[in-house]
């Protein structure tokens, strides 16, 4: 893609640079406000070299691209002085401000998805770990191993410190305060000891490190007291006065009520996670056929917060594993669509978008290819769900969080042989084989 021109192109099929109020992008998507998006040419902007499709979501005009969105949006950002430069999207759920559901499902996603770049470099230290002691026999006993070691745990022991301080920058108050209090809560001195009081008052036991519940449940009560603080605050005082009443106020609140009511919500939800894997084959089959359909409409990222809770407290996820079916799966029907097509844009199409799918993301492929012919996406389907089955019977669980792709890999190794890990690569293998050949068989028309 020669990206200045292809920018050029795009201002002026969406109706020109005065059409265009606000921009931004996310991970794969260029993100543009219109003012009037029927002037918005969608078929023509289909056409462009590197565009993979076009979608309208959360009062957003946004134009499928891939990994190299940025480069993109750079060569855009100067042809359009006048509009809005707004903050990049961490996430692809677009908050409905109607809906108080996906409000809520918003300020989740939104407070978990900044930290997962910590988890996924944590995830992928683990993991050149345990490669190195399981075969390489390093000593895990060095300095050096305890080291690094010690810097991939600390992601997960004070991840509720970077939500605490996520969610409290998306609700519009003091980040710093909140990532204080939980600092604070996940010392030892607080987290997991017994018999303690405040104010005469007798403390639940309960383990703040690992645990982001409390974090998310504190933010709001932390935020909404805020706003009264700085209303009724003498001006000359305030910047004394906030942090202070702050965190007098949300410490002891978060111990007595906040925390217990934070760890008994996470528990629940770990445990749903465990009920909803526990049949198995059964219940893999289902999630990892819907994967491509919840990445899709953009809803994968609503059940990350419960795939990072069940890793925090369990150690390792199953429900995160239909990642693993599911993407493969896409990168293997875009890769038949890429040798099967006789047009040349689609062989191209294919060829391209499935081994970025095989080694990063799956949007473009997804949308540039499975969803435009249709019938590829039904073959990604059928190769998911029956890679999930194998998940499912095999118990192949994921010991970190980053976006599937045979890179990722390693973070399937855990446990106490390296037995999950071989797995993980059969089936990734036997994801992308089935997608591939499902949509072989099942063929597409190019004319449609």
């Amino acid at each position: 893609m020669d990206y200045k021109k292809t920018a050029a192109q795009i201002v002026e099929l969406v109706g020109g640079k005065e059409n265009i109020e606000a921009h931004t992008h996310c991970m794969t998507r260029l993100r543009l406000g219109l003012k009037d998006k029927s002037k918005a040419n969608e078929e023509a902007l289909k056409k462009l070299p590197g565009i993979q499709g076009v979608v309208y979501k959360g009062g957003q005009y946004q134009i499928v691209i891939g990994p190299d969105v940025e480069q993109l949006y750079n060569e855009l950002t100067p042809l359009v002085p006048n509009a809005e430069a707004q903050a990049k999207v961490q996430e692809n759920l677009d908050e409905e401000k109607e809906s108080i559901w996906n409000r809520i499902l918003s300020y989740i996603s939104g407070s978990v998805t900044p930290a997962l770049p910590v988890l996924i470099g944590s995830g992928m230290i683990s993991a050149i770990l345990a490669l190195c002691a399981n075969l390489l026999k390093v000593d895990t006993a060095g300095t050096t191993y305890q080291l690094f070691n010690t810097l991939a745990n600390a992601a997960y022991t004070y991840l509720p410190v970077l939500v605490a301080f996520a969610a409290a920058r998306r609700l519009k108050t003091n980040e710093y305060v909140a990532a204080f209090i939980m600092l604070a809560l996940c010392t030892g001195a607080i987290s997991g000891v017994a018999d303690l009081k405040i104010f005469g008052l007798p403390i639940t036991t309960v383990k703040y490190t690992s645990n982001i519940v409390p974090a998310l449940l504190m933010v709001p009560v932390m935020a909404f007291i805020d706003r009264y603080i700085v209303k009724y605050s003498p001006k000359s005082i305030v910047s004394i006065i906030r942090p202070t009443i702050l965190s007098v106020v949300m410490f002891p609140l978060t111990l007595l009520l906040l925390g217990p009511i934070g760890t008994w919500i996470g528990s629940a939800l770990a445990n749903f996670c465990v009920w909803i894997t526990s049949f198995g084959g059964i219940s893999m089959v289902i999630l990892s056929a819907l994967h491509p359909l919840l990445v899709m409409v953009g809803m994968h990222t609503v059940i990350t917060p419960l795939i990072v809770n069940e890793i925090t407290t369990y150690g390792s996820s199953l429900l995160f594993s239909k990642a693993l079916a599911g993407n493969l799966a896409i990168a293997g029907a875009a890769l038949a669509v890429g040798v099967k097509a006789k047009k040349a844009e689609n062989k191209s199409a294919g060829l391209s978008t499935g081994v970025t799918a095989l080694l990063s993301v799956t949007e473009p492929a997804l949308y540039g290819v499975l969803i435009r012919l249709k019938r590829p996406l039904i073959g990604a389907l059928i190769g998911a769900a029956i890679t999930g089955l194998f998940i499912g019977v095999f118990d192949v669980r994921a010991y970190a969080t980053a976006s599937c792709s045979f890179l990722t890999l390693p973070i399937f190794m855990g446990g106490e042989s390296m037995k999950n890990f071989y797995l993980a690569v059969a089936a990734a293998i036997i994801a992308t084989v089935l997608g591939f050949v499902a949509t072989w068989i099942i063929g597409f028309k190019e004319d449609e």
